[in-house]
């Protein structure tokens, strides 16, 4: 199996149990706009949602972004991470492995879980929405990751949950991980997930452990 140095691990979806906050908070403000899309559809927008509203013909995509960031801001703060979460990510760093964290949330609304969990500890860098211009499946936030920890795609994977992290993934020439435990199929479709070609596809996180040892 090929070996791993440099480990790119998503937020919302892979680590933390936010997705149903995000799903209900952009559906309710679409509610508002008189738009009614299915969840997969909402979903299948995450990371790239103000291009989402613009297709939608909403006037102001910007202001209905932040409202929704608004309503999710809110339940942050009961957010649990997926099981086994802390877990690889010590076994990660006993193991030696440079680690970024790489989201397209602000970092205001990752920072009260990474404190609660004591987990500042266990990245090598954080990369939030507003570090980057474009934001996945554009490869700009997994590429500026890798030069803060000064690797290569060759020694790299990506772990995430969604289409956009498997395409940053590709368009970076890294290999990745799909995470999607049962739950998930709420949210994604798993035959177009896997059509993006992950190199691996989990749906217990500890799997990771194996791939990357």
């Amino acid at each position: 199996m090929k070996q791993y140095q440099y480990i790119l691990l998503d937020w919302d979806g892979n680590l933390a149990k936010t997705l149903d906050i995000w799903l209900d908070a952009f559906r309710t403000v679409l509610a508002e706009e008189g738009h009614h899309p299915s969840d997969e559809e909402i979903a299948g927008s995450f990371g790239k949602v103000e291009d989402y509203f613009v297709s939608l013909g909403i006037a102001d995509p910007v202001a209905l972004y932040e409202r929704a960031d608004a309503l999710g801001r809110k339940k942050l703060p009961d957010v649990e991470l997926y099981p086994d979460a802390l877990e690889v990510l010590a076994y990660l760093k006993d193991m030696r492995k440079s680690t970024a964290l790489i989201t397209a949330s602000n970092r205001a609304n990752v920072v009260h879980l990474l404190d609660r969990h004591d987990m500042h500890r266990l990245f090598d860098t954080v990369i939030a929405r507003e570090d980057v211009t474009k934001h996945k499946p554009d490869p700009q936030s997994l590429l500026m990751a890798l030069e803060r920890l000064g690797g290569n795609p060759d020694e790299a994977i990506m772990i995430g949950d969604s289409d956009k992290d498997l395409g940053a993934a590709k368009n970076a020439g890294i290999d990745s991980v799909l995470f999607y435990p049962p739950e998930h199929a709420t949210f994604y479709n798993l035959d177009k997930l896997k059509a993006l070609d992950p190199t691996y596809v989990v749906d217990d996180f500890r799997t990771i452990m194996k791939i990357v040892a």
